[in-house]
């Protein structure tokens, strides 16, 4: 001890002005050493809170009761929000800022000026930006439970495992008559003549567990993994059947397991890829009618259905809408809400006009080129500062929680990114989160045995700083 004064504070790092948390370590070297009670709470608490930060419920409106609640989430974790802001120096955190004012400010004023919106229905088109706010707050939140890496794992991957049962079993036992062929009276039980009865579940914690899988099965070379992903994909394909996330979920399947293959196989692999992406796009081409010999141009609308005709429309009322004044293109013409005075589908005339469905063009017609410049730039630093943390690692987890942002980013093409930008919040959380855990917590001796450091001095307590080192402050 060093006999220095108690405080109630958490002590600083003087020199960088961190918040310094001392953590002491469990038999297990890794978990703070709580009591068990405290310590199975904060874990109930992280894992119940979890889905309400991933917007597992935000557009429920079925279930009244979590789906207000995912509603109230970004006002009730504010306070969390702002600490992570002020306290906990996160990377990229200043372009989630921007990105923040842009869409908490600006857009609701140029909805006013372009759409008519009152001052009130201005504020409510924010609801959609505001989970940007979940990177500091489930940041700050992990970091004040000081959640152990391996109650994460065990969360995330077992809310994927949940996420597949519930869709086999609602497929299973819900009758026909609870389906709904307009996404206005249901969003989880869908049905359409092209695709028939399906199940909308809502996929990021069973996405993560596919990639998880893929990654595990390259790196730990067990059949059994291999097996789970092919497992996954069966329901998707006949229950969930939302045709792009599918497709870009196997892109990046593709991608994780090329890239935690040994170097000369991954070169090779990488070789046959894009060759096969060469003939897919022929052929592709060909059946679209883009490319000469090839069908006609309303083949398109046989292969993908309504679905395709949808975006069409929706798209060329976007363009037109766009096309009549300059200044929306550069700052984009905001939103409406279904409970506004007066609601796009109104401006337009058509009940099937949906921005979210339109990928970059929705985000476009909603944020403006500026808009979709800054959004643009967030997801490839969140995406970059993922690879740059995860790079060398052969940790399945982390690596899927780094493929998900990459699957944000192939999916942008189809579903804007905007539509749930929680999710990108909860990945970046969680690995910026792990990978302070991995640096602050090296490899230590065996359970029970106490590191000696320097001058053979038992080190009895850690300090995890949550600055952008996150180098450990020893106790003194």
């Amino acid at each position: 001890m060093t006999g220095q004064p108690a405080s109630r504070d958490p002590p600083r790092d003087l020199a960088t002005r961190r918040v310094v948390i001392p953590l002491r370590r469990s038999a297990a070297g890794m978990a703070p050493a709580l009591d068990d009670g405290t310590h199975v709470l904060a874990k109930l608490a992280f894992a119940a809170t979890l889905p309400f930060f991933a917007q597992v419920f935000y557009y429920l409106n079925e279930y009244p009761a979590p789906y207000l609640l995912s509603k109230a989430w970004p006002f009730l974790t504010l306070p969390l929000a702002l600490y992570g802001m002020i306290r906990l120096k996160l990377p990229v955190g200043r372009m989630f800022l921007v990105v923040l004012a842009y869409g908490l400010g600006f857009t609701p004023l140029v909805s006013v000026i372009q759409l008519g919106n009152g001052f009130l229905d201005a504020l409510t088109t924010t609801i959609k930006a505001w989970p940007f706010t979940y990177y500091f707050s489930l940041s700050a939140l992990l970091a004040l439970l000081a959640v152990p890496p391996e109650s994460i794992r065990k969360a995330v991957l077992g809310l994927g495992a949940t996420t597949f049962f519930l869709m086999v079993i609602i497929y299973l036992v819900a009758p026909a008559s609870w389906y709904a062929d307009n996404p206005a009276d249901s969003k989880l039980l869908l049905f359409d003549l092209e695709r028939g009865y399906r199940v909308y579940m809502p996929m990021v914690f069973g996405m993560i567990l596919v990639f998880f899988l893929s990654r595990a099965f390259v790196l730990r070379r067990n059949i059994l993994y291999g097996l789970g992903v092919v497992l996954a994909f069966v329901p998707m394909l006949l229950i969930y059947k939302q045709r792009a996330a599918i497709a870009a979920a196997l892109v990046v399947v593709v991608f994780g397991m090329t890239m935690s293959l040994p170097p000369r196989a991954r070169r090779i692999v990488i070789g046959l890829g894009l060759a096969a992406v060469a003939v897919g796009i022929f052929l592709v081409g060909r059946k679209l009618g883009l490319l000469p010999g090839g069908g006609a141009s309303g083949d398109a609308q046989d292969t993908f259905g309504a679905s395709l005709s949808v975006r069409q429309n929706s798209s060329a009322l976007a363009f037109a809408f766009l096309g009549d004044d300059p200044m929306r293109w550069i700052f984009g013409v905001g939103a409406t809400t279904r409970f506004s005075t007066v609601t796009l589908n109104d401006i337009f005339g058509n009940d099937q006009f949906f921005i979210a469905d339109l990928g970059w063009i929705g985000v476009i017609f909603e944020y403006g080129i500026l808009g979709a410049v800054l959004l643009a730039v967030l997801h490839g630093w969140c995406l970059v500062t993922t690879w740059r943390l995860t790079r060398g690692l052969d940790d399945p987890f982390a690596l899927a929680l780094s493929d998900y942002v990459l699957y944000l980013v192939v999916s942008s093409a189809v579903y804007s990114v905007v539509f749930t930008p929680g999710e990108l919040g909860v990945v970046m959380a969680l690995t910026i989160y792990l990978d302070r855990r991995r640096r602050a917590l090296p490899p230590g001796p065996p359970p029970g045995e106490p590191r000696r450091f320097g001058l053979g001095r038992p080190m009895g307590i850690r300090r995890v700083t949550l600055g952008r080192s996150g180098a450990i402050a020893r106790a003194g």
